[in-house]
């Protein structure tokens, strides 16, 4: 196996679902050795989420499990219990990060804390990872990607204004806080090796998304001015300062494509694609204002267009003209995309159980650090028998007694 940039580090991965288990993954990318920890009677509830080849639930097939926990090794262990309790202590003293999303002061109940695993090793980092954060009246709350996205603030301008608002597609909240954790988490590597002690590092889903930088902007008229934060149909509220007839996606030919030409700049480029050269001096369109008063002409002059044109045909006629436009694909075409191909993004890995499935690649890339080979999601406790024995001496009828117990 090549050297990685986080060869050396071990993390112990003790969440389930979303925003934690990707914050494993990004580390166990680049290299860290990290050990999924699950409980034995309860084990990470994305093994229970679709799609399953064949369509078939398994708890081995599930594409959000495999896809969140390639790369990992897999062990069951139940904290709750003495045995358990002093297993995952003697765990955490050999390693550098601790992952978890137990609900808060769950694991200072248990007796391994940050502040109990700390004694044990003062540069350990702990990274907790929740919808609300550790403190605050709401700590304790149930979430949903929705609840999130809604108490975030980031649903209040989504959708049609006569309409009820609207989240986002996917699990925007989860991912973009399972990055989060893995930036914070290196932030406090980076301080251990700078001064030796550790960090806990609260993470609250909430947060992550009220501060996520497409936010930012939406407040600034409150902040400034006082202003309420109008909701506005989903073309004009895109465009801003834009050019808003020529903002959004786009029905054509054979699909939907998408354009956001970046101010009135690029007027000129926007005509010459749709073979109208003549509408750059056209005094009705001069200014960017009389193209937002006329931007019902506009549309319908573009739509025509464009629905006598392919998505290829629009995305390299927009290309030729610099105008940032792409078409809109579905899931399997970005599969087979030649860029994506071309640069190798897409991975597969056999999954003794799952099969052969395709995987998302890296999502950086280092100049000089060669990309290991990666392994598919362990299946449940996988490696007790190799982690248990290699790292805390445990014997085989000592392993058959815990789990006799239920203890792993």
């Amino acid at each position: 196996m090549p050297y990685q940039t986080l060869t050396n580090i071990r993390v112990i991965d003790a969440t389930t679902g979303i925003a934690g288990p990707y914050c494993g993954k990004m580390l166990a990318d680049y290299g860290a050795e990290v050990i999924k920890l699950e409980l034995p009677a309860a084990p990470d509830h994305s093994r229970d989420v679709g799609a399953f080849p064949d369509g078939i639930p398994h708890p081995e097939k599930s594409a959000l499990y495999l896809h969140l926990n390639a790369g990992k090794k897999g062990i069951t262990l139940d904290p709750s219990t003495e045995d358990g309790k002093r297993i995952f202590t003697e765990l955490a003293s050999q390693s550098d990060v601790v992952l978890e999303s137990f609900r808060p002061g769950q694991m200072a109940e248990w007796g391994i804390g940050y502040h109990d695993l700390r004694q044990n090793r003062s540069g350990l980092v702990m990274t907790s990872v929740t919808p609300y954060g550790q403190s605050g009246p709401h700590k304790d709350y149930q979430f949903t990607e929705l609840t999130i996205f809604a108490s975030g603030g980031g649903m209040h301008r989504e959708g049609l204004p006569e309409r009820e608002p609207l989240r986002y597609g996917a699990e925007i909240a989860q991912y973009f806080s399972g990055t989060t954790a893995a930036a914070a988490s290196m932030i406090a590597l980076f301080g251990v090796a700078t001064h030796g002690e550790g960090e806990w590092i609260d993470i609250s889903m909430q947060e992550c998304m009220a501060g996520h930088p497409h936010q930012a902007g939406r407040r600034a008229p409150w902040i400034y001015g006082n202003e309420p934060d109008p909701r506005k149909p989903p073309r004009l509220a895109a465009a801003g300062m834009r050019e808003p007839y020529a903002v959004g996606s786009f029905h054509c030919k054979d699909g939907y494509v998408s354009f956001l030409p970046l101010g009135s700049r690029m007027w000129p480029q926007l005509a010459r694609m749709i073979d109208r050269p003549d509408l750059i001096d056209n005094p009705h369109y001069r200014s960017a204002d009389d193209r937002t008063e006329r931007r019902e002409e506009l549309e319908a002059i573009f739509q025509a267009w464009f629905n006598d044109h392919t998505r290829l045909q629009i995305f390299a006629a927009g290309q030729r003209e610099g105008l940032p436009c792409a078409p809109i694909m579905e899931s399997h075409e970005a599969l087979e995309n030649p860029h994506f191909r071309d640069r190798s993004y897409f991975v597969d890995l056999m999954h003794p159980d799952a099969g052969s499935l395709t995987y998302t690649g890296l999502p950086f890339r280092l100049s000089d650090t060669p990309v290991a080979p990666n392994t598919p999601a362990p299946r449940l406790g996988q490696h007790n028998d190799q982690i248990y024995a290699d790292l805390l001496n445990i014997t085989a009828p000592e392993l058959a007694q815990l789990r006799s117990k239920g203890v792993v």
